[in-house]
């Protein structure tokens, strides 16, 4: 047998051996992804944290939402087209979001896979995302354009690592989609990428295969997929706010935002951070010589430094956020574009300090049953709510409430305006004909919406002052009406092991038909129980 064929050989085993991990990657995570999804179903259709808000601006499709211009829009583009066949329900935030998990463990393994040469640990560092607190908890409670951003980040990392090993046009053409997209997803993504090049840029070897000429035009390409939204920014000033503040009230020593920013890679990566040490004994040892390393002698490329590198970049990029723009206040998960590839040299730290085998098949074990505690945890906080929960969202009865609506006439068909972001949403789920529009933070009036003509539907949390949602529909009611004239309704909570009526929501309802002489449906301050 020749030299080639013994390495054409190699080359067949090598990539049968890529294609069985990420088959099994794609199996295991689909079944975990309908699991959450089934069972998600099954408790409770009612959608909460950032749920709520994009299903109001998918009411339209736009290049930007005014709302949060600062947020780039593809999640809410790709909602609103998953949303023309399914209808604005949770269905379609589930398949969204479990599909995106699905895709990013599968650029994780082929990334990670890439970096270490080693199927086994390319499938633990994809196991590894048990042991993420984001994502194993976090992920299924709330996000939305993060998992999106996930996604990209995955994709462009393992793209730029075929672009630096193979140098292929197509891989160029494959960057350029990926970070495209993932301008559209979450601002942080661009510091993701602009800290993984000049990582790559200070190792010799990976400076001459990734500076092309292919590279400028992959990125111009990539400039052009996102300029809707970025030419939608420029439109109008007010959309830059947000960059003009800085410094308004003069530069302060930002001491809330350096330690967001120090202690970020920390909190994204618990307690997978934690957990590795102990169950590598060498793990420590080997991180401190890479820590030490240093890029510039990389004659030969090293894409485990790399991911190091990039992360180190990324957490000066943040310092720097810190102490020049007074970047703070960012929750744990924003800061997932900069540090979720780091998890791949986390693991080629565990594979080289690894001294026996055994060490691999107990991390195995202790991601698994963290991952059913979880998966256990999330259940209770499901079907058996409080105690187990606080807030405990999936039970407020909002379908009842949507049956009271109709039942003093609203049809489904007007338009309804909302004072309380999360009673907006659900509303939106409920009435998928009607026009919703939410006038209370965020503000949002979808395109065709027309509240001075037909059946308008007022509802707010009797919570908010009485004056204070008079401000909000002062330009709304019709001459003569005012807030106070809102029904109070009290909606009993239903519990698959409590009596019903255990627990209740009220809400201030207030229905007006704009098309008979502003004939008014329901009038009077009074409290309505129902069912109790």
């Amino acid at each position: 047998m020749t030299d080639v064929t013994m390495e054409a050989d190699r080359a067949t085993a090598r990539a049968d051996s890529v294609h069985r991990g990420l088959f099994l990657v794609l199996a295991i995570v689909t079944a975990y992804a309908c699991l959450h999804a089934g069972f998600r179903l099954l408790a409770s259709d009612v959608l909460g944290e950032d749920d709520v808000y994009d299903i109001v601006f998918a009411q339209d499709l736009r290049a930007g939402y005014d709302a949060f211009p600062r947020q780039p829009p593809l999640y809410n583009w790709v909602l609103w087209t998953v949303q023309q066949a399914l209808g604005p329900r949770l269905e379609s935030f589930l398949l969204i979001k479990y599909a995106a998990l699905v895709a990013a463990a599968g650029f994780l393994y082929l990334a990670a896979r890439r970096a270490l040469n080693d199927t086994l640990f390319a499938l633990l560092t994809v196991e590894s995302m048990a042991l993420i607190y984001s994502i194993s908890w976090r992920y299924h409670e709330g996000f939305t354009h993060e998992v999106g951003a996930m996604v990209a980040v995955l994709a462009t990392t393992w793209l730029l690592f075929r672009v630096l090993q193979d140098e292929r046009p197509a891989d160029f053409a494959g960057l350029a989609v990926a970070m495209g997209l993932g301008f559209l997803t979450e601002p942080a993504y661009i510091v993701f990428l602009v800290t993984f090049v000049l990582a790559a840029a200070l190792q010799p070897g990976m400076r001459r295969a990734l500076f092309k000429p292919q590279l400028l035009l992959a990125l111009a390409v990539a400039i052009a997929i996102a300029s809707p939204y970025w030419l939608w920014l420029l439109e109008e000033p007010r959309r830059l706010r947000w960059l003009t503040r800085i410094w308004a009230d003069g530069w302060s020593f930002n001491l809330n935002g350096m330690w967001d920013a120090v202690r970020g890679p920390v909190a994204y990566l618990s307690p997978l951070l934690f957990i590795l040490p102990f169950l590598f004994p060498g793990w420590l040892k080997t991180a401190w010589a890479d820590l030490k390393s240093s890029p510039f002698g990389c004659h030969k490329p090293n894409y485990e430094l790399l991911v190091l590198h990039a992360g180190a970049l990324a957490l000066a990029v943040s310092i720097l956020g810190a102490l020049v723009f007074e970047v703070r206040g960012l929750a744990v998960h924003v800061l997932m574009p900069l540090y979720l590839p780091s998890v791949i040299w986390l693991f080629s730290v565990a594979r080289r300090s690894m001294v026996d085998p055994i060490e691999v098949k107990r991390f195995g074990r202790v991601a698994i049953a963290i991952a059913v505690v979880a998966f256990v945890a999330r259940m209770a906080n499901l079907y058996i709510m409080d105690p187990v929960c606080q807030t405990c969202r999936w039970g407020i009865p909002y379908a009842a409430l949507a049956q009271e609506m109709r039942a003093r006439g609203f049809d489904g068909n007007g338009t309804i305006v909302s004072l309380e972001h999360e009673l907006t949403g659900n509303l939106r789920q409920l009435f998928p004909n009607a026009k919703i529009l939410a006038r209370a933070h965020p503000t949002f009036t979808p395109e065709g919406a027309d509240w001075t003509r037909g059946r308008v539907a007022y509802v707010w949390d009797p919570k908010m002052p009485m004056n204070k949602a008079q401000r909000h529909l002062r330009f709304l009611l019709p001459k003569g009406i005012e807030a106070r004239d809102a029904e109070l309704l009290s909606v009993p909570w239903k519990s698959f092991w409590r009596e019903t009526g255990y627990r209740k929501s009220s809400w201030n309802l207030l229905i007006l038909d704009k098309g008979r002489k502003k004939r008014i449906i329901n009038t009077g301050r009074r409290e309505h129980r129902l069912g109790l």
